[in-house]
């Protein structure tokens, strides 16, 4: 403020612009890259998102569904299928002994529910 009583404006105030989060960014571009298809569909709700880690669960149990397999004959078709069977997030895989496992009532019917994600290259 000057002795007139006026104000001075030293820097122009430029429009705000929100930061960019390298880190969320790169997340969503990996979730999108391992993604096979738009499987989501628009304007729906009470239904699961369809995630790339969703489909990979899917695909192991596509190749569980004609009975138990050992995690190293999943790998070829899905390279994270150990780590998907031995989370189990959703409850649909049951371990029969080490290394092998098998699909629960539960796995069976999430295969019913989205039959077109099952991969058909997967067995």
């Amino acid at each position: 403020m000057t002795s007139a009583g006026r104000v001075e404006v030293l820097v122009a105030p430029v429009p705000w612009r929100p930061r960019r989060d390298g880190r969320r960014r790169s997340r969503l571009v990996d979730e999108h890259r391992r993604r096979l298809g738009d499987p989501v569909e628009g304007g729906s709700t009470r239904a699961p998102i369809m995630t790339a880690y969703r489909q990979q669960a899917l695909a192991c149990a596509a190749s569980l569904s004609c009975g138990p397999r050992r995690t190293a004959e999943i790998r070829v078709a899905i390279p994270d299928a150990p780590k998907i069977l031995l989370r189990n997030v959703y409850g649909w895989f049951v371990r029969v002994e080490r290394g092998v496992y098998g699909l629960t009532p539960a796995g069976t019917s999430a295969l019913q529910r989205w039959p077109q994600l099952q991969m058909a290259d997967v067995s």
